[in-house]
């Protein structure tokens, strides 16, 4: 049963298949290659790789086989009338083949645009040196430009970090000198009401006694003391 279905599979269907998976591995190898290429040293060329070789061994029998396809389309429009093949689907295997064309186009040429860019560059060596060079000093310059922000970013840093340190000394000492002078004012304050205070002790007391005075202001001295340390603190 398997011999009788594969005798009725059409050979031409089957080498067209051979050819798509062909192309498949083609695109994934050509992947492969230009992954490597790019962790390689510039200017290396494709067969330089190690899936290269194979790229390009797959390129060459993808082509012989595309012109194989090609030719059997070919003698079946010139005997139509004997193969008995539709044109539609002459037609439809053509489309497919110029498709295995242009992609197997599009492999081959970016292959070549790598090895001509390689070719191109090992033909003028002084101009790449220079180019080389340039980048290098474009480089260099674009690094010290770098430190120099990193620099400026630290000073700015730095002198904001002074102005805010600044401006919380002058507010503390603003605080301070406030505090000062209400004490000062307190102070003074506390000084009238005791020489009023004495005036009055005197006349009550009805005597000019010095010590009897001194005695009683510091009474009253200590008292008011404490009831200021009380009150503030």
């Amino acid at each position: 049963m398997a011999t009788a279905e594969a005798s009725k599979r059409d050979p031409y269907d089957e080498a067209e298949n051979t050819v798509r998976k062909n192309i498949r591995r083609l695109i994934v190898l050509q992947s492969q290659v230009m992954e490597e290429l790019s962790t390689l040293p510039k200017h290396t060329r494709v067969c330089a790789t190690t899936k290269g070789a194979e790229l390009l061994t797959v390129c060459a029998g993808i082509e012989s086989d595309i012109t194989e396809l090609q030719k059997v389309i070919d003698t079946i429009r010139k005997n139509e009338k004997k193969y008995r093949i539709s044109a539609k689907v002459i037609a439809s295997r053509q489309t497919t083949i110029d498709e295995f064309r242009s992609k197997l186009k599009s492999v081959r040429d970016r292959n070549e645009a790598n090895d001509n860019e390689v070719a191109n560059a090992a033909s003028s060596p002084p101009s790449n040196l220079g180019n080389s060079l340039v980048e290098h000093q474009l480089q260099t310059q674009k690094d010290l430009l770098e430190q120099q922000d990193v620099q400026l970013s630290v000073l700015t840093t730095s002198a904001q970090s002074l102005q805010n340190n600044a401006l919380a000394i002058n507010t503390e000492v603003t605080t301070q000198n406030e505090l000062l002078r209400s004490v000062d004012e307190g102070f003074a304050d506390t000084q009238l009401r005791l020489n009023a205070f004495s005036k009055r002790m005197a006349v009550f007391l009805d005597t000019n006694n010095p010590s009897l005075l001194r005695l009683v202001i510091m009474l009253f001295s200590i008292a008011v003391i404490l009831l200021m340390v009380i009150i503030v603190f």
